[in-house]
């Protein structure tokens, strides 16, 4: 589960949502299991979480972490059903440490 193999990135997309007023996105990431996970930059600073393979649209945040900032965009589907995340400028992040883990 999304929730349980990456905790602080499940919990600080959650809170986001919800504060945004997206809680029908917030509720679907309780279930949510990750199809893939692949980073997309050669350094490891960005990272595709699929959660299933329908195109969509997205919504972006961005998350302070220590000294840096990394984005998180949320891509759901037509019927507004979470199928990803991309997560972009995570590098020398506790963050990135749990991505190269979880994605392997």
């Amino acid at each position: 589960m999304f929730k349980d193999d990456l905790p602080d990135l499940y919990a600080k997309v959650h809170s986001s949502l919800i504060t945004e007023g997206f809680d029908k996105f917030a509720h679907q990431l309780n279930g949510l299991k990750i199809k893939t996970c692949e980073s997309f930059a050669s350094d490891n600073s960005a990272f595709t979480i699929e959660f299933t393979s329908a195109d969509g649209e997205s919504i972006e945040d961005s998350f302070p972490s220590g000294d840096q900032a990394y984005t998180v965009m949320l891509v759901y589907s037509s019927n507004q059903v979470v199928i990803g995340l991309d997560v972009i400028g995570c590098e020398n992040t506790k963050l990135q440490k749990q991505l190269l883990a979880c994605c392997i």
